[in-house]
């Protein structure tokens, strides 16, 4: 073969494979840039749609962990929702201004009749009768039959200072006024005998349970009787769940103390006076 045919052969070859050569990096060079651009696209909808994701996911996160029982993350929605009401302190939060109101009435009635039996002897000597009577029965019957007669006389009367709340509140006054103005009298009489520090320690030791009890009873009464004024005057009010938790208090805490204030006024107080 001549060597111009070999040499126009070898020109053709190296013009093909360079073509050859071009044409494939050509292909990779698009296919890389398409490869870029859908990673690129790819990326961006991951971007896009990132806050919708992210807000179901924590939102399907959250309603796993409250569903799930004994979860940690549920517990402090439950601790929010504890009602404020229940419990010594959280009930006590509620009534305390009907309270300090009923005990101040009390307060005021005894002081009027410590001052009425001063000036009126005729008419304390007629209610220190009457009260004598009434309770005479008590001197002849044992310890034990005592301090149940006692409790079940400040467990009824608590009661109904509650209960009768329920008519506006005016009945809890009325009875409470009435109780400090025979407090006041009585107190009155027995001071002129035994003088004051015997009503002191006569009253003190259990006066400190059994008043505040029967206050608390008092004011709940008050406070129901406020609700039912409320709801006659068009405001919106829960009377029967006032009424409910008024009597789960009376029962769980009222109740106990005034039995316990029975115990220290038939064991205790008179062993107190026994050495005036």
């Amino acid at each position: 073969m001549p060597v111009a045919e070999i040499k126009t052969i070898r020109k053709e070859a190296y013009a093909h494979e360079s073509g050859s050569s071009r044409v494939k990096t050509t292909v990779g060079i698009g296919m890389e840039k398409e490869r870029d651009y859908n990673l690129g696209e790819k990326r961006a909808g991951v971007q896009a749609e990132t806050p919708e994701r992210a807000i179901e996911s924590s939102e399907y996160a959250v309603e796993d962990k409250n569903f799930l029982p004994g979860s940690i993350a549920a517990e402090p929605s439950l601790n929010n929702q504890k009602d404020p009401k229940k419990g010594f302190t959280g009930y006590l939060r509620v009534i305390w201004p009907y309270t300090v109101i009923m005990a101040f009435i009390f307060l005021g009635a005894l002081v009027t009749g410590y001052i009425s039996a001063e000036n009126f002897p005729s008419m304390a000597d007629a209610l220190r009768e009457s009260f004598s009577s009434r309770f005479e029965s008590l001197l002849t019957m044992d310890p034990l039959s005592i301090m149940l007669a006692i409790f079940l006389n400040n467990a009824f009367v608590s009661l109904l200072f509650l209960v009768l709340g329920l008519a506006l509140g005016v009945l809890p006054v009325v009875f409470i006024a009435f109780n400090g103005y025979l407090v006041g009298v009585i107190a009155y009489l027995v001071a002129q005998e035994r003088g004051m520090l015997f009503i002191l320690l006569a009253l003190l030791p259990h006066g400190i349970l059994e008043l505040p009890m029967v206050f608390l009873a008092a004011g709940i009464g008050l406070r129901l009787g406020h609700q039912v004024f409320s709801a006659l005057i068009g405001k919106p009010t829960q009377i029967k769940k006032e009424f409910k938790d008024g009597l789960v208090f009376y029962f769980r805490w009222i109740l106990p103390l005034l039995f316990v204030a029975a115990a220290i006024e038939t064991f205790i107080t008179p062993l107190i006076l026994s050495f005036i």
